[in-house]
């Protein structure tokens, strides 16, 4: 699956005024709207420096989420955003990989119930 970043700050506020699908832990809030014209995710992050202090541990998330979108398969393109709300304890370790999932396989669950209809 393809990942290129959210383009412009309209394509982020189209996302943050009418978001089809929400999924939420306590580390991160994923907001995304479903886009049929795309040909790829398109993903945007929000991470300050206030929530995650560190730039290594701020590119870490970053990457480490994109990664995640890559290896998943069949799911409906959209505009993802990505909220930071702090630095995940287990950013470092295969538990935030399975918080991911979790939060992602809501978020497309839904997005595939908007897109049947």
């Amino acid at each position: 699956m393809t990942v290129v970043s959210l383009p412009s700050r309209s394509d982020f506020d189209a996302v943050f005024e009418s978001p089809d699908a929400k999924a939420s832990n306590r580390d991160f809030l994923v907001l995304a709207k479903l886009n049929r014209n795309a040909s790829a995710h398109r993903i945007g992050f929000v991470t300050s420096k206030k929530k995650i202090r560190r730039a290594v541990d701020r590119n870490r998330f970053r990457r480490v989420i994109r990664e995640y979108l890559r290896s998943q398969r069949s799911t409906p393109h959209s505009d993802i955003v990505v909220i930071a709300r702090q630095v995940p304890d287990s950013l470092r370790s295969p538990l935030f990989q399975e918080e991911l999932s979790r939060a992602f396989t809501k978020l497309f669950k839904r997005l595939e119930n908007i897109d049947a209809e």
